[in-house]
């Protein structure tokens, strides 16, 4: 009989790659050092763990921050998640979407051999074929994007002869900041889509830090042309979003979502709002959430003053020493930036996830309605981001940042 083991499911996972062969549609034993986060990145390519967590609170029970080795989950099919590729519209694209795989995947193996033969030489082997494995996949991804690329007879859409300016920020971990790989996943995203579906066009990112700065200056004067990443409120519902938020609709136009981000609560352990299941249990509490960030998803649900009091600072790390000194109640916050903060401040296991109250917001690329490119901008991106998804390139990159944020912190 195996030992009835509790695992936290927001710990980092110390068997690295337990889960690394999982696929949807299938099933899972919980092996030793495993969590729900970790596993939802592997097999879904997001931390959003109530994927798997909805499918088998019968296994699971209420609290998802424990799991036990030995217990099987059932892993849901994309398709009943709402997650399934999206599929070539026409026979010529699809043949392309195919050719493109396979293009892609003999490169892979290709590399896969030569390093495997590289290991029997030397380190310094090893590393010259890694280096030239990475230049023939990308040459691989390159020839296979064209080939998706020229599949499409929609009409291309046309950005003057310019170099493009984008900004972003720093310090969005693991999303936006110079110090991570590729300057962080979202900006990885956003380039490849680029290179993806305008492989010719000249175009510049720049980081500035104070995000206020991108809405307030910077994109209304046109200095930039697009900003990256910012929510979409529900702009369909304008009567029931803040003036901001009514704001952002009004000024800015959004590319499709590149990556989805949980927005959630995070309570004392003990306070009954870890486990609540309804919004109204929040009625007269303190909430806090940082200064500058979308308030959209809490007031659809009817969480805006006078119903609560609203505690706003710089910081995510001011909410949670405020949530541990009484100040405030509950904080609303992204998961991944919670998880890491958490784990930073020394709170783990005394500020516990909601897992039942939280709301998916897309983080997307923004052009000023004011710009003459803007809309083409966009498109060009919505066609790069198609053939990433189509060719799988998403995944990886996805899946590779996310992974690396999880091992370093």
């Amino acid at each position: 009989m195996r030992p009835n083991l509790i695992i936290s499911s927001l710990a980092l996972a110390a068997a690295a790659g337990a889960a690394s062969a999982q696929e949807a549609c299938s099933t899972y034993e919980i092996q030793r050092g495993d969590s729900l986060r970790e596993l939802t990145i592997e097999v879904y390519s997001t931390e959003d763990f109530r994927i798997i967590f909805d499918a088998n609170r019968d296994v699971i029970g209420n609290n998802p921050n424990i799991i036990r080795v030995g217990d099987v989950l059932t892993l849901p099919c994309l398709e009943d998640i709402g997650r399934a590729p999206t599929k070539p519209q026409t026979e010529a694209e699809a043949m392309a979407a195919e050719m493109a795989s396979e293009l892609v995947k003999a490169a892979e193996d290709r590399a896969a051999k030569a390093i495997d033969e590289a290991k029997k030489a030397s380190d310094d082997a090893v590393i010259a074929a890694r280096a030239e494995a990475k230049k023939e996949i990308e040459a691989a991804r390159s020839e296979a994007a064209a080939l998706i690329r020229n599949a499409d007879a929609a009409e291309q859409p046309e950005i003057r002869d310019r170099q493009l300016l984008l900004i972003t920020g720093g310090n969005y971990a693991p999303f936006t900041d110079e110090a991570l790989p590729h300057r962080g996943l979202y900006t990885n995203l956003v380039e490849t889509a680029m290179l993806r579906a305008a492989p010719e066009q000249a175009y510049k990112i720049q980081f500035v830090n104070d995000w206020s700065s991108h809405l307030d200056l910077l994109m209304p004067t046109l200095a930039f042309d697009a900003t990256f990443p910012w929510s979409r409120p529900v702009c369909e519902e304008p009567a029931a979003l803040s003036e901001k938020d009514r704001n952002r609709c009004e000024t800015y136009n959004f590319s499709n979502p590149f990556y989805e981000v949980v927005d959630t609560f995070f309570a004392r352990e003990g306070s009954g709002y870890e486990q609540t299941l309804t919004y109204a249990d929040f009625a007269g509490t303190t909430i806090c959430r940082p200064e500058g960030w979308s308030l959209s998803h809490m007031d659809s649900v009817g969480l805006y003053e006078p119903a609560i009091s609203l505690m706003r600072p710089v910081s995510p790390d001011d909410c949670f020493h405020a949530l541990m000194d009484g100040t405030t109640d509950i904080v609303a916050i992204e998961a991944h930036l919670a998880v890491e903060a958490i784990g930073r401040l020394g709170y783990e296991h005394r500020i516990i996830e909601n897992p039942n109250l939280a709301a998916i917001k897309s983080l997307n690329v923004m052009t000023h309605k004011d710009n003459p490119d803007g809309e083409a901008i966009l498109e060009t991106l919505n066609q790069g981001l198609a053939i990433m998804q189509q060719s799988g390139e998403w995944r990886d990159i996805v899946s590779t940042a996310l992974r690396h944020q999880m091992e370093n912190g």
